[in-house]
């Protein structure tokens, strides 16, 4: 039984800070499939994307549960990691993960129809996305990164 469970807050943390090469390798080894990536511009973060299990994804085809983008910047050097999510369950467990991390939440305020809090401990930031309802394309996100990247990378 794969579950995207195999990925703990204490991984997505320390991937968050990794080289993309390093990120796919550990990702690859735990059944995510890179399928699409994005270079840096001046406006725009770098990023590769990788989906849970379903080696062949297309998309706009496809239908993932589960993806987690990398995000980079040479330009500023910074990176960053996120988990999008449509499974309450999952949510939950990586909430009570934060916690056991000793994340503190720093605040929380409404964002474009969604609630976005932002916890944080002495090295990492993580900024949660709650969507109203879990319909269509909407999803949790957990976007990972330490705290000088935090500062840089606000996604």
């Amino acid at each position: 039984f794969l579950s995207a469970q195999n990925v703990s807050v204490g991984q997505l943390l320390s991937l968050s800070d990794k080289s993309l090469g390093e990120v796919e390798e550990q990702l690859s080894d735990l059944a995510w499939h890179f399928y699409q990536a994005t270079n840096e511009t001046e406006k725009v973060y770098g990023s590769a994307k990788f989906v849970f299990a379903i080696p062949d994804f297309k998309p706009g085809v496809s239908i993932g549960k589960y993806f987690i983008t990398y995000y980079y910047s040479e330009i500023q050097s910074a990176m960053a990691l996120s988990i999008m999510l449509q499974d309450k369950e999952l949510y939950d467990n990586y909430v009570a993960q934060l916690e056991n991390l000793k994340f503190k939440l720093e605040s929380s305020k409404p964002e474009n129809g969604n609630i976005v809090k932002v916890y944080k401990n002495r090295s990492y930031f993580v900024k949660v996305t709650i969507p109203p309802n879990l319909e269509g394309n909407n999803s949790y996100k957990f976007l990972f990164a330490d705290k000088s990247n935090f500062k840089k990378l606000q996604l």
